[in-house]
């Protein structure tokens, strides 16, 4: 960890394992490029340009402050493991706007609907590349119409906790 003058300093005693799963530490650690335990604006503008290059530097610029204004809870200019973890956990945050911010970063063209090409540009962005052939399966396993699409709806059904095993507990009228 960095001190304003660039000195080396330990990471906060929030940083500790406990209370963080492995999961959330793995992903925190992808952010945090130099591996001094915060996520610096630069850091976090790397990786949210990796993912959905910003049309504009300014543009670039308003997304990661925006970003930070969100993430950074003590207002120290970092994103710490403990702040990343609440922002991440379960009522950390409304569940639709961050499923709609997920949703849009694959939404690349901006009209409502993930679309093939989209997924596997993205996907292939954030190092996880798939043939267009698994794409066209994941985006059919999901889409609900058979146009090959993803809408925000259907992504949200997919996302939401319950889409795992989903069954229909109604009772049958016949």
């Amino acid at each position: 960890m960095s001190t304003t003058d660039g000195q080396k300093k330990a990471p906060p005693a929030a940083l500790s394992a406990a209370g963080h799963d492995a999961e959330t530490r793995k992903l925190f650690s992808r952010f945090d490029a130099d591996g001094d335990g915060r996520i610096s604006p630069s850091e976090l503008a790397a990786v949210a340009g990796a993912i959905s290059p910003p049309p504009s530097e300014s543009a670039g610029g308003r997304e990661v402050g925006a970003m930070m204004d969100e993430l950074d809870a003590d207002r120290n200019g970092y994103v710490d493991l403990g702040e990343f973890t609440a922002f991440h956990a379960p009522g950390g945050r409304d569940l639709d706007a961050e499923l709609r911010d997920a949703f849009n970063v694959y939404d690349i063209n901006g009209d409502g609907r993930i679309s093939v090409a989209e997924l596997s540009k993205v996907l292939g962005r954030i190092g996880e590349g798939c043939s267009t052939e698994e794409c066209e399966r994941m985006i059919a396993s999901v889409g609900v119409d058979g146009e090959g699409y993803v809408g925000f709806q259907e992504f949200k059904k997919m996302m939401s906790p319950d889409a795992a095993g989903v069954t229909d507990d109604k009772p049958k009228t016949e």
